[in-house]
């Protein structure tokens, strides 16, 4: 699902406000919606080669990212990022420590929960999955200057941010408050 192009939420009044021109900047949400696209169908193309469901690729991901920053992980933490039950991520966890791809270490601080690693065939199975993506990547930033490297260094994680932050607004506010489409956002 595409935002209005023609509208630009946030624009000269009411989100949604087809008088006035679009939100500056509006533009880049198009261009990001697209790669952030462009790489799920990336990732969903090279998962299925190695036998993971959508899911494991991002439980996976979570686990590495804990794991480099050397924070805990464990399921009750993927089910939160995921937005998983309990028994979806059981699940999920099951099938990654049963190809391989995780262990449970009991924690030393409390032995009823368990810290999720991930295994060295994780990280194998990463790279050679995403291999061609980020050679391609690097070959587009590789022509960058070093003034446009530090932008995207800087913007990018804030835009992950900011997409992290509408996350929860959305979580927190439920379907209720979206109208159905052709309603206008009042209700009026």
């Amino acid at each position: 699902m595409q935002a209005d192009e023609r509208t630009g939420t946030g624009a000269a009044g009411a989100p949604g406000d087809p008088a006035g021109p679009p939100a500056r900047g509006f533009d880049v949400l198009f261009l990001l919606q697209h790669f952030s696209t462009e790489a799920e169908r990336y990732a969903d193309q090279v998962r299925r080669g190695f036998g993971l469901a959508h899911k494991d690729v991002h439980a996976l991901n979570e686990v590495i990212q804990a794991n480099r920053e050397g924070r805990p992980v464990r399921a009750g933490d993927i089910a939160r990022r995921l937005v998983l039950s309990g028994s979806a991520t059981t699940t999920v966890i099951k099938r990654l420590v049963a190809s391989g791809h995780l262990v449970r270490a009991v924690d030393p601080r409390d032995r009823r929960e368990a810290d999720l690693r991930a295994t060295e065939d994780a990280h194998r199975a990463g790279r050679a999955m995403f291999r061609a993506m980020s050679e391609e990547l690097l070959a587009v930033l590789d022509g960058c200057t070093d003034e446009e490297i530090e932008v995207l260094r800087r913007r990018i994680p804030e835009l992950t941010e900011a997409v992290r932050r509408a996350g929860r607004r959305a979580g927190e506010s439920g379907p209720d408050t979206v109208p159905p489409p052709g309603e206008p956002p009042d209700g009026g």
